[in-house]
């Protein structure tokens, strides 16, 4: 008995201990955050205002907004404002391509930037990306020229995580989701990486989107390429098929996780064109599914 006792306390003491390891070395398993910005709207030839919010745990971060352009959004009416949240390894820069679509069709963008990233303060983490979409709301809200009711968060991969949050809180016009995934412990699992999926269960971090999108009201569009390597596209699929409200499937065939905006840009913003014109004119209703996807549920 004594024996047993001993070999228990043991292996609840290495349990403990690596539990602790976890904890610590998560956020430097998980986030990529990359500092220096590549260029800025200047050098793409968008006019732009560097924006900055305060976190509720004290931290100034800066962003970009991008005004409108192109086509009224018509009268008395002000354009849908698209609150971008980029993917893990990327920064702010990553979505000029967006915003420049975006404000050729006469939306506006504001990209918005996490802690730890792009020179912003701070370490990133999963509750940290949630605090800092919930001040970036509140900041591009309360903007003279956005109509706090015609804001779309738009979600890359692990930015998904964020926008989803926002829309299942409510008081969006819409959420669109580009190569997003279901949750990390499902990313982890459909990679293969069993040794980091069991770690996975003596971490923190979540990014349970699959459980939050069963919130959503509002319409939502999935993006996603059919050969994406990191998020599969079942993924996609899954949340697409889990949302209750309105919603829209665009497979990017041939799409892979990290190429959309660079060889099939105008097979995208086609497809986010279409849904995000149904948004701001009221009319989005019905289910619809690129060629490329079939309807789950």
């Amino acid at each position: 008995m004594t024996l047993a006792l001993r070999i228990a306390a043991i292996a609840a003491g290495l349990l403990i201990a690596l539990k602790i390891a976890v904890l610590l070395l998560e956020p430097r398993l998980v986030f990529f955050p990359v500092r220096a910005l590549p260029r800025t709207p200047a050098a793409a030839g968008l006019p732009y205002e560097e924006i900055r919010t305060r976190t509720a745990d004290g931290l100034e971060l800066r962003g970009w907004f991008i005004a409108a352009g192109g086509e009224p959004a018509g009268a008395g009416r002000r354009p849908l404002t698209l609150l971008v949240f980029h993917g893990n390894a990327e920064n702010i820069a990553a979505g000029l391509a967006l915003a420049a679509r975006a404000r050729a069709s006469g939306l506006a963008t504001a990209l918005a930037e996490y802690r730890g990233y792009a020179g912003n303060p701070g370490s990133p983490s999963e509750k940290g990306l949630g605090l800092d979409a919930e001040a970036w709301m509140r900041t591009v809200a309360a903007r003279p020229d956005v109509d706090p009711g015609r804001i779309v968060p738009w979600g890359r991969s692990i930015g998904g995580a964020p926008a989803v949050r926002l829309a299942a809180a409510g008081g969006v016009a819409a959420l669109v989701l580009e190569a997003p995934f279901t949750s990390a412990r499902d990313l982890l699992r459909d990679a293969g990486a069993w040794h980091l999926w069991a770690l996975s269960w003596l971490g923190a971090y979540r990014f349970d989107q699959a459980t939050l999108v069963r919130r959503v009201r509002v319409p939502l569009l999935v993006i996603h390429g059919t050969r994406d390597e990191v998020a599969p596209l079942a993924h996609g699929r899954r949340l697409y098929s889990l949302a209750p409200g309105a919603r829209s499937f665009v497979a990017i065939e041939g799409g892979g996780h990290n190429d959309l905006w660079t060889d099939h840009a105008d097979e995208l913003w086609n497809g986010a064109a279409s849904f995000l014109r149904a948004v701001g004119d009221g009319t989005s209703g019905a289910d619809g599914v690129s060629p490329g996807a079939d309807q789950d549920g």
